[in-house]
C-alpha cells in the first residue's frame, strides 16, 4: 500500500462531506489518501484500500466517474 494519512483542516461550520471511495463512510477528520493514475482516492483507512485492491478491482475494475445518462 502506498497511501498516507492526511488530516482535513475543516472549520466547525463547514458543511462539505468527504466519503470513503469504497464503503461510503463519512470521514470527519483523518483520511487515507492514495495516488492512483493521476487521481487521488480517499479511503477511511488502509483496510478499505486493501479491500478495494483485493476485491473490488479484480471483480469490477476501476471506479469510473459518474457522467450524464
Amino acid at each position: 500500500m502506498a497511501g498516507r494519512w492526511a488530516r482535513r483542516d475543516a472549520d466547525w461550520w463547514e458543511t462539505t462531506v468527504v466519503n470513503c471511495s469504497l464503503c461510503g463512510q463519512m470521514i470527519p477528520r483523518d483520511a487515507w489518501l492514495v495516488e492512483e493514475g493521476g487521481e487521488t482516492r480517499v479511503f477511511c483507512g488502509p483496510e478499505c484500500e486493501r479491500l478495494y485492491r483485493d476485491y473490488w478491482l479484480p471483480k469490477y475494475g476501476p471506479c469510473q466517474p459518474a457522467g450524464p445518462p
